[in-house]
């Protein structure tokens, strides 16, 4: 049961991290499009916003790690 628990929790992260992965393509395109525009304004938001999504994405994706490590069987000892 807590090995299905732990593999449940990580493939969740990942999964989360994969549906907001075409939301941060979009951002990170947005953000290009503004630079070579010039529009200094438009660039910084862009950049914030990815910069935001990409943050959030990497500690969803830690947090599942870290879980999926923390809460691995316990190994028996050859005694």
């Amino acid at each position: 049961m807590r090995n299905a628990v732990r593999w449940g929790l990580l493939l969740a992260a990942i999964g989360t991290v994969g549906f907001r992965l075409p939301g941060l393509v979009n951002d990170f395109r947005q953000w290009r499009g503004a630079l070579q525009l010039g529009d200094a304004s438009a660039a910084e938001g862009w950049r914030t916003q990815l910069l935001v999504g990409s943050i959030a994405s990497a500690v969803v994706l830690a947090i599942g790690i870290a879980v999926f490590y923390a809460i691995r069987p316990r190994t028996k000892s050859t005694r």
